[in-house]
């Protein structure tokens, strides 16, 4: 059973009411606990005889058994703890309580809220903890914070098991519009007309490498790809390793006037209408060199809930320190993918990584080889080759096959 911990001054969060509700509903109604069973848990209950009820209700859902008040107490009996749940009379007294199952939706939904606030209360005692802990390693301690909150955040929306015909709809729609307007893209357009007609933009919950040799236009492109999205009204958070925000800025101007980049280095010409088409744009720059994958994730945390950021770019990957576990630079890498794939899924935005190809691939003259990745990308990924076959990069090691793009 759960122990909590509260000033001695303040209730913890739960109704008793609504708890009875729910399982007096469950109690009358043979089908009520389909309405419940993917939205609460046995520890959402506060009320341990009530965990002990719920508990045995859903052990016989598994079972695919009846549940009304006479299973319930066999079930209870069965594991020696009818009693501690209040006895048959507590639970024709749950049954008699309850005139109608038709609002355990409802009442779910306040058992629920409770609960997450009783989570809360726990997340920032076990925060407190650690910060009275003194940790030395404060950007992890940081992060394992936002993870507890986050994740309360992700429960309280509560993703719930939806029936195929409403996922049918809007599938519907979604390709009616696509069929209205078939020259658009589907997900988030990047600009450039040859990208977007194969990849159809850039899809929310992505993770894309934009790999390369050293000085062919990686981060040019990024920029491009940035300054359009963001023209576009998606708001673009980039995380520069390499240059000061000062050089990114220098850039954007240099694309937006489509001058010199030197001259404007220089300040032999100062495009005051690209200055002023930049001013607004939904653009956030972090120059912090060598940022951890810790710190990445916890600002770019804070700028999607303030500045609702909707892609991210990452110069260069390879500039990103990882946790400090690792053994070598390889697993410190995948370490890190993986990182910022699990954080585009988190937050529901792109994240494209640029990433440096060794300079022996260079070296060795012709194309890259997908071995000259490893650094960046592991064994699962995704490789999307030219003909249009998507296959795992484990099966092309060794080969070189013309590629259109990976995804992690």
């Amino acid at each position: 059973m759960t122990v909590e911990t509260r000033a001695p001054d303040r209730q913890v969060p739960f109704d008793e009411s609504a708890e009875q509700q729910v399982l007096g509903s469950l109690l009358i109604d043979r089908d009520a606990i389909f309405k419940v069973a993917d939205l609460l848990r046995v520890d959402d209950f506060y009320i341990a005889r009530h965990q002990r009820i719920y508990d045995a209700a859903q052990a016989l859902l598994e079972r695919r058994e009846r549940i009304d008040p006479l299973t319930i107490q066999m079930e209870l009996s069965r594991r020696e703890e009818l009693d501690r749940a209040g006895g048959q009379a507590y639970l024709r007294a749950l049954a008699d309580g309850v005139p109608t199952a038709a609002e355990i939706d409802r009442y779910g939904h306040i058992v629920r809220d409770r609960a997450i606030l009783r989570r809360l209360l726990g997340a920032a005692t076990s925060i407190a903890a650690d910060a009275y802990d003194e940790p030395t390693d404060i950007a992890l301690a940081l992060d394992r914070a936002e993870q507890r909150l986050f994740a309360l955040r992700d429960e309280s929306a509560n993703a719930q098991l939806r029936h195929i015909t409403a996922s049918l709809q809007s599938n519907y729609e979604h390709l009616t519009d696509r069929m209205e307007r078939p020259f658009e893209v589907s997900g988030i357009p990047s600009g450039f007309r040859e990208v977007d007609y194969y990849t159809e933009g850039f899809t929310v919950g992505d993770l894309i490498v934009l790999a390369a040799r050293p000085s062919v236009g990686k981060t040019s492109l990024a920029l491009g790809m940035s300054f359009n999205v963001a023209r576009r009204g998606h708001p673009v958070l980039l995380f520069s390793l390499e240059m000061d925000a000062k050089q990114i800025v220098s850039r954007y101007l240099a694309l937006n006037s489509r001058m010199d980049l030197l001259a404007l280095r220089t300040g032999n010409i100062i495009d005051t209408d690209a200055a002023a088409a930049l001013h607004g744009l939904p653009v956030f720059i972090d120059d912090t060199p060598g940022i951890s994958i810790m710190e990445l994730r916890t600002k770019a945390r804070r700028a999607s809930t303030h500045e609702k950021i909707e892609v991210i770019i990452v110069d260069y990957l390879q500039l990103v320190r990882g946790g400090g576990d690792e053994e070598n630079r390889v697993q410190e890498i995948a370490t890190i993918t993986r990182n910022l794939k699990s954080l585009a899924r988190e937050l529901g935005v792109v994240i494209i990584g640029l990433s440096q190809l060794s300079r022996a691939a260079g070296d060795s003259g012709g194309e890259p080889k997908l071995s000259t990745l490893r650094e960046c990308v592991t064994g699962d990924t995704i490789v999307c080759l030219a003909d249009g076959r998507r296959v795992p990069i484990s099966e092309l090691v060794g080969t070189c096959p013309e590629v259109l793009s990976v995804e992690n």
